[in-house]
């Protein structure tokens, strides 16, 4: 089964938040063509810039977005969330009714928040004082983590890309969890892991 990763595209997604996941997606296809798909979805097919100036143009206009066959959907932080978004917002509302699983960094975790599912799920953010503005009523609901995994809903701060996309590699599947957990131990500066995220590797390409 074809694993489908939708990511929201809009101006000022802060370029490190999403990058690792989207290498990941594209490292599968390339050895497994038919293993995921991802796609750039925004609020219309215009094109937006990242925090860092690239240009980065909508596979997908979100409200035509299929999401009989989605598996997850991913909000990166951006500078734009306190306010609109509002085709986002209920996308996000209908994810969590047909219990597909919605990831959010960073400033990304305000739509979370407006959109009611943080009032519901443990969550984290860049801090506490991050969501207060969207007035949501989850605040016994935070967690003081670099990224947390709720029944459908992962949350992270910012500063913390790589514990962001473990979390999202292990709720989709996309690898072996022995796999992504080498990775994210290289990746948080532990060499003595390459060995075994190269042995892991070789054993899912061969799987």
């Amino acid at each position: 089964m074809t694993i489908r990763i939708a990511v929201y595209a809009t101006d000022t997604m802060a370029d490190w938040e999403f990058a690792y996941l989207t290498t990941h997606a594209e490292r599968a296809r390339q050895a497994k063509p038919d293993s995921c798909e991802l796609r750039f979805v925004g609020d219309g097919k215009g094109a937006v810039r990242t925090l860092g100036g690239m240009p980065v143009e909508p596979d997908v206009d979100l409200q035509h977005l299929e999401l009989d066959d989605l598996s997850i959907l991913i909000i990166p932080g951006g500078d734009t969330y306190d306010t609109g978004h509002d085709t986002l917002l209920e996308t996000v509302r209908a994810c969590e009714t047909r219990d597909i699983p919605v990831a959010a960094i960073c400033g990304g975790t305000l739509v979370l928040a407006r959109a009611g599912l943080l009032d519901r799920h443990q969550h984290t953010s860049n801090a506490p004082m991050v969501l207060d503005s969207t007035g949501y009523k989850g605040k016994h609901l935070y967690k003081d983590a670099p990224a947390v995994s709720g029944t459908g809903v992962i949350t992270a701060s910012g500063i913390y890309p790589v514990q962001f996309t473990a979390a999202v590699l292990r709720e989709i599947q996309l690898f072996p969890d022995q796999l992504t957990n080498a990775w994210e131990e290289l990746y948080l500066g532990n060499p003595e892991a390459f060995p075994r995220l190269m042995e892991a590797l070789d054993a899912w390409q061969n799987s």
